[in-house]
């Protein structure tokens, strides 16, 4: 009797034992398995500080003039080089402002329809061009709806001259834009027609023509920008705000590419910039990016400010000379690995995060180059001065694992 108690009581321990040992292993697989563990395979993305404002362009520029102050007939387009002895311009006695906003409507209009007819002289498939047309006004619409107005104008034109050119392909010669490109010239003749006597202009020298003057041409001069400080440049800036084209002027000529941009930030901003450095300056709606050297700064106490002085030498196709318009300047470019904060674990010796190598789990040590609002950006790099193994690129970090730890066999 005694000896089948001691057997029972064996038997008793062993299922005990046995039912430990199936919790502690349900327990486990519960913990890593109730969901499918997921993971990122981290890579490198990079985080652009920006420090933007409004900046001021000053470039050395000869004011075209004229004693007649009527409408003017361009020869030759806005922002292009032209050289020694060129027509430029018509200037005529008679005409107003409203008449030569008119004029630049017609022009464009003119442009576009001459533009539809020549691309309409090649053969075209004409369900090849209505997907195009389809494709185009869908790029459009979401544009809009991205509130994306960057290349905006262009998409439009694109989507115009297309469908002129369907309208050519199915109706030839009866096609709605050669009726239109008619009236339009006749208008625009008699525009001029009625304009009286005219002036020719050529240019004296070679350069970069504009079509459009701001009255200052001859206070945002390359010397200016040089020798300013605050009390000269904000008299310069007052100056701009009561500035009226200068009598009789309809254009003007520079006749190099040198620029330079005065750009006011704060003082805690201006700190952020060193000088010789060169920086990236995006324009207005963002189209045009543009390399900037920073050849001064100059403190404005008064004003709680710093004058950043840059001086340029791109002029991109198309690119606004505008007096003062919105910059937005790369002031550091920091490039990484991205790791979502709630991976991120805290060691004794540092921070790491867990990946999945093969079905091991692996510590990685991290070290933190920048901090977003739910994210860390992390050095990609293999070993380091200390011994740990760290975090590199295409590494399999766990997203959603529970009861981590270094070399936890997954399988």
């Amino acid at each position: 009797m005694t000896q089948k108690r001691r057997l029972f009581g064996q038997r008793m321990a062993l299922g005990v034992v046995f039912v430990l040992v199936a919790c502690y292993t349900l327990y486990h697989l519960t913990g890593f398995f109730d969901t499918e563990m997921k993971t990122y395979a981290v890579g490198l993305t990079a985080e652009t500080q920006l420090v933007g404002g409004n900046g001021y362009v000053f470039r050395d520029e000869t004011t075209l003039t004229s004693s007649y102050e009527g409408v003017v007939d361009y020869q030759s387009r806005s922002g292009v080089k032209v050289g020694e002895g060129q027509l430029l311009a018509s200037v005529y006695q008679k005409g107003d402002a409203a008449k030569q906003d008119r004029i630049a409507v017609l022009d464009s209009q003119i442009s576009l329809l001459e533009q539809s007819l020549r691309e309409s002289a090649t053969v075209t498939d004409p369900l090849l061009l209505r997907d195009e047309i389809r494709d185009e006004y869908l790029s459009l619409m979401n544009g809009l709806a991205d509130e994306n107005a960057v290349d905006l104008s262009d998409g439009v034109q694109d989507l115009l001259t297309k469908m002129n050119r369907m309208d050519v392909l199915i109706n030839e010669k009866e096609a709605a834009c050669y009726k239109s490109l008619t009236e339009l010239r006749k208008e625009r003749k008699k525009i001029f027609d009625e304009a009286g006597e005219s002036k020719e202009f050529y240019a004296r020298q070679s350069g970069y023509f504009y079509s459009y003057t701001d009255g200052c041409e001859d206070l945002f001069t390359m010397s200016a920008a040089e020798t300013l400080d605050e009390t000269s440049f904000y008299e310069l800036v007052a100056e701009l705000e009561q500035a009226e084209p200068t009598k009789g002027a309809w254009g003007k000529l520079c006749a190099d590419v040198d620029w330079k941009l005065v750009l006011p930030v704060s003082r805690e901003e201006g700190e952020r910039f060193a000088k010789g450095q060169v920086y990236y300056g995006t324009f207005g709606n963002g189209a045009a990016k543009i390399p900037l050297t920073l050849e001064d700064a100059k403190d404005a106490p008064a004003h709680g400010q710093t004058l950043l002085v840059f001086s340029a030498d791109r002029m991109p196709d198309g690119f606004s000379f505008e007096r003062r318009q919105s910059v937005r300047m790369e002031v550091t470019r920091i490039e990484g690995l991205y790791v979502p904060k709630n991976v991120v674990v805290r060691q004794d010796d540092g921070y790491g995060v867990y990946i999945l190598r093969g079905s091991v789990v692996r510590l990685r040590y991290v070290e933190i180059l920048y901090e977003g609002s739910d994210y860390y950006l992390v050095r990609d790099q293999v070993e380091h001065e200390d011994g740990k193994v760290y975090l590199q690129a295409n590494d399999l970090i766990i997203l959603n694992g529970k009861n981590l730890f270094d070399g936890r066999v997954m399988d």
